[in-house]
């Protein structure tokens, strides 16, 4: 038998006798990768299925494809999502052309096992696991029992290998953890990112042309791109996720060997468009640049954009591509305005273009690109196949399914291909529009359409086994708005990283729009009429000065403007300004609701319109424009290659100065120890999120700002000083809470929404009529076994009804015993988080605090801080705050006496009542030794409580505080919080509340 060495281990090379694929790879074997490598294929030569965990882009499927590339092997990867169903990997029957017979076929996972080739089901933790418990007998015993088809026991062939792929459960949208019945059955092997010296070494490898300068610049900017967004510097503010790696270098060096690996104005523009661009807040975009400006120094400068269409082939600054239909690429350039903003997307298109790289179109919603949609889509001269997603789909509606035939009779049943299939067949463009509507069981579908692969795998009804390419001719293009709240659904940020991401821009500027309409409009007066109301509708509206009483706001954008002016030349007559009016109230003033603000909308509207009528030959200008718009093109065709473009920066040799310059903010006079500085902090101090230390940058104001590290130890010491004087209160405010714990507050939303996510619900249902046949059905009905039932009705839903009635309370001991800086900042952590993310899953919510505030020994004090009727709105959260920020001078109570009477903390609608108690459990009377503390009346008595309100389904969480561990004696649900773990109490509660709304709240619906 012959072998291969993959990073020293020697692995049998199998004859390949099938026609399926093997992928080819670029593989570099680092340090890391070698060490993967081993990782996987000692399992492997086990015969023990491997599962990969690993963030985007560290190269998951790459490493599978390495590894069977070295051996001949070919791979069958199927994405996984959450609709995927028993019958897509094993297979299904089908019906013949003919109408007569049926026909089974093998799934991917049927035909690997029969064909002893690797079997790699990507992003499997999108699936259901007991959709993936159909096929346990593959990965625990390495045979399958077709119960879809003839009930035989088909076993693995010699080669056979199972491989699973996954993106962690954090911080992925539509990630569920594997339970661990699933997993016990793998060898999981979790993939690291790569080092900033293998980042190196792989780039070298691939592209040894490029000089090592360069790419060290681009690795820096990747990596630092990369912490800000971890830190939250970046990219906070618009609710996407961003992610730069190793595929976002890639695109890089082909970019710069692709338009001049020696130009240093090609590796400062491309980076821009790779890492600036994508950010759509100005004050992200400025950081970027000044990032990227200070690694490669120097400054872009903005050029007038060139280009011409000659001999099949667009010349577009340093940019040539081939054009499949050049009357059609003349036509489409002809027919629209390209104001500056225009050519400057159409740049960053053109160049995705041109290196083969999917291309993202994102935008506000009032500023709709499908009115430029040909200029940037069809510019190749190939025919454009749009693929709309929305929510509720399924995924045979984009792929195919089993449909009647033409003739409509129910015996001529057959494939038919959806139209992301047939754009692939066909080479065409594919636009996938609706991407923040749809979820990730039909997005992710596409993943291996939109990698390496570049192929798509089909259903076994369709008949066809091998997947099928995506052609030259073809681009993939996905439009999709900003998400503007966290309740919408995005894009994963492994999704967006196989596309390169492309703003269009925001056409708003008075000038820009005057050009624009210029371009179908005579010069002059009506095009700055037009311009100048919709900028001003636009302004009233976003100012709510109109639409104050609406939910939302009105919108104006593009699209109005061109139905204004579409009006405008179809209803041309000699009386323009009658008609520019009445396009007007068209297209703004008629959808505003409350007349009065319609009537001084409609007044500004006049206004603006005055002075068109006096130009008298406006109606003929029109007409003649209309004769002139379908010129050929009125494009420069003289030499496309412009000298100004290749201007150079001269060296200046003047470095960045690494400190701000911020103005110095005026500290507290706390006296703490020295932190690095020659003198100790005093009243001028340097403190806050900006100083970090100093981070070594000298001693700003002569303090050493240690407070930016919020370190425990310089805190204790500072409580020592002061104890005298302390009064049991926090004196911060919210925002300096935020800038300190932002991120960590940040990552935490970020890890647990997802797990108060309702399930995705896959209803089954069958009916008379309908666009997709079921086989199984089908065949049925043709033995005389079943109905005319045939036509599959299935849907994918998420109940978002499936929380309603659960109830969240918080009842939290305030008292200055437990008081110190780790409890109460963990306190207001968990509480922030939790009833941000509760409030977003529409949970209700309740807090309240507890203590002895006079001292007295005989009281219990019971403050309500919020309601279950209470939304959790900014304000209240203000409110909130500043409550747990003072006034901790009570003493402790016996927590047994809140429990007297729970419902007082609930509405009557909570269905599924949940306490989260958080105290130290000791009692009014702390003991010396713990045993006795478990052991006193008073902790007896609150186990008695707490088991009689259990009884009557009240569900309880104890949160102890401190080093003694009471509250596991007491609650049969706890966490216990220390000095040790405190910073993780946020992710702690959220995460065991959803464990508790999952286990209890399913036994009521």
């Amino acid at each position: 038998m012959e072998f291969v060495s993959i990073a020293s281990v020697k692995v049998p090379v199998l004859p390949n006798k099938t026609s399926f694929p093997v992928f080819p790879s670029s593989l570099v074997e680092t340090d890391s990768v070698q060490s993967t490598l081993q990782k996987i294929l000692y399992p492997m030569l086990e015969g023990i299925p491997v599962l990969l965990v690993g963030d985007a882009g560290v190269g998951k499927n790459a490493l599978i494809y390495y590894i069977n590339s070295r051996r001949n092997q070919p791979t069958l990867r199927f994405s996984f999502n959450e609709d995927t169903l028993p019958e897509d990997l094993i297979g299904s029957y089908r019906i013949l052309l003919d109408g007569k017979g049926f026909t089974w076929s093998n799934g991917p996972l049927t035909n690997a096992l029969d064909s002893g080739l690797s079997f790699v089901a990507d992003e499997m933790n999108l699936c259901a696991p007991n959709i993936i418990k159909r096929f346990s007998s593959v990965y625990e015993s390495n045979y399958l029992d077709l119960l879809e088809g003839s009930g035989e026991r088909i076993k693995s062939k010699t080669g056979f290998w199972f491989i699973g792929t996954q993106n962690p459960s954090e911080g992925f949208e539509g990630r569920k953890p594997l339970p661990f019945d699933i997993t016990k059955h793998f060898a999981v092997v979790y993939v690291d990112p790569y080092s900033p010296d293998e980042m190196f070494y792989i780039l070298k490898k691939l592209y040894p042309a490029l000089g090592e300068e360069v790419l060290q610049k681009i690795i820096r900017v990747t990596i630092e791109s990369e912490n800000r967004i971890k830190r939250g510097d970046i990219g906070k503010g618009d609710l996407e996720k961003y992610h730069f790696n190793l595929r976002t270098l890639q695109k890089y060096c082909n970019r710069i060997m692709a338009f001049g690996k020696e130009d240093r104005t090609v590796a400062l523009r491309e980076a821009l468009y790779l890492f600036q661009e994508p950010f759509r807040k100005e004050e992200d975009r400025s950081l970027q640049t000044e990032l990227i400006e200070s690694e490669f120094g120097g400054k872009i400068k903005s050029r007038s954009t060139k280009g011409y269409v000659q001999n099949g082939t667009i010349f577009w600054n340093d940019k040539e591509i081939k054009t499949w239909e050049e009357k059609k690429t003349i036509s489409i350039l002809s027919k629209y305005p390209t104001p500056e903003p225009i050519l400057g997307f159409l740049d960053q298109v053109l160049t995705a273009i041109q290196c083969k790289e999917n291309i993202l179109i994102e935008f506000r919603e009032d500023q709709d690109p499908q009115e430029f949609l040909p200029l940037f889509t069809e510019l190749t001269g190939i025919d454009i196949e749009s693929v709309m997603l929305s929510k509720g789909m399924h995924t045979s509606d984009v792929v195919g399914a089993l449909k009647p035939t033409r003739d409509g009779k129910i015996e001529s049943v057959d494939w038919v291909d959806g139209p992301l299939t047939r754009a692939i067949r066909n080479g065409k463009i594919i636009l996938i529009s609706g991407l923040e509507s749809a979820g990730a069981e039909l997005v992710e579908k596409m993943n291996m359409l939109t990698d390496d692969a570049r192929s798509l795998t089909l259903p076994p009804e369709s008949g066809e086994s091998i997947p099928i390419q995506l052609k030259e001719t073809s681009i993939v293009f996905g439009l999709k708005t900003y998400r503007h709240s966290k309740s919408v659904s995005t894009i994963s940020r492994a999704f967006r990283n196989r596309f390169t991401p492309v703003i269009f821009p925001e056409l708003e500027d008075a000038k820009v729009l005057e050009e624009l309409l210029s371009f179908y409009l005579p010069e002059g007066v009506l095009p700055r009429a037009l311009a100048g109301f919709h900028t001003k509708a636009k302004e009233l509206a976003e100012k709510r000065t109109i639409g104050s009483a609406n939910l939302q706001p009105y919108r104006f954008g593009i699209s109005n403007l061109l139905k204004w002016k579409n009006h405008i030349y179809r209803y041309n007559e000699k009386d323009v300004r009658s008609v520019a009016y009445r396009g007007g109230t068209i297209a703004y003033t008629n959808q505003i609701s409350d007349p009065k603000e319609r009537k001084e909308l409609e007044r500004l509207l006049d206004g603006y319109l005055s002075g068109v009528e006096v130009v008298s030959e406006l109606f003929d200008e029109i007409e003649e424009k209309k004769k002139t718009f379908t010129v050929e093109s009125n494009l420069d065709k003289k030499k496309w290659w412009d000298p100004e473009l290749h201007e150079r920066d001269p060296l200046t040799g003047e470095a960045k100065k690494l400190n701000s310059g911020n103005e110095l903010k005026r500290g507290i006079e706390i006296n703490t120890p020295e932190t690095g500085g020659q003198i100790k902090e005093g009243a001028d101090a340097w403190y806050g999120s900006e100083t970090q230390g100093n981070n070594g940058q000298g001693e700003p104001a002569g303090g050493g700002g240690g407070w930016g590290y919020r370190t425990e130890e310089l805190y204790k010491q500072f409580l020592k000083k002061r104890r005298l004087l302390w009064d049991y209160s926090m004196i911060m405010s919210l925002d300096e809470f935020k800038k300190v714990f932002g991120k960590e507050l940040e990552e935490v939303e970020l890890n647990l929404e997802q797990l108060f996510d309702p399930e995705i619900d896959i209803h089954r249902m069958y009916r008379n009529e309908g666009s997709r046949v079921d086989a199984r059905k089908y065949i049925s009905y043709k033995s005389g076994r079943g109905d005319t039932k045939i036509f599959d009705k299935t849907t994918i839903e998420k109940n978002d009804e499936k929380l309603k009635g659960v109830e969240v309370t918080f009842l939290v001991s305030k008292c200055r015993r437990i008081f110190n800086f780790e409890y109460s900042v963990a306190m207001l952590s968990a509480l922030l988080v939790s009833l941000h993310i509760l409030n977003e899953h529409d949970i209700a919510t309740s807090v309240n605090t507890f203590c002895d505030i006079k001292n007295s020994k005989t009281t219990i004090d019971i403050f309500n801080s919020k309601t279950a009727e209470e939304d959790y709105t900014p304000e209240k959260e203000q409110e909130l705050f500043n409550s747990f920020c003072k006034n901790w001078h009570g003493d402790s109570i016996p927590e047994y006496q809140l429990l007297s009477n729970c419902e007082r903390f609930f509405s009557p609608d909570a269905q599924t009542r949940i306490v989260v108690i958080l105290s130290d459990f000791r009692g009014q009377r702390a003991k010396m030794d713990i045993l006795d503390e478990i052991g006193s009346f008073e902790t007896r008595k609150l186990k008695e409580a707490v088991l009689k309100n259990q009884e009557k389904n009240y569900v309880f969480l104890g949160v102890g505080l401190g080093p003694r561990y009471i509250a596991e004696h007491v609650f049969s649900d706890s966490l216990q919080i220390t000095g040790d773990n405190f910073f993780s109490m946020a992710n702690l509660i959220g995460a065991e509340i959803a464990r508790l709304i999952q286990i209890h709240h399913s036994l009521r619906t």
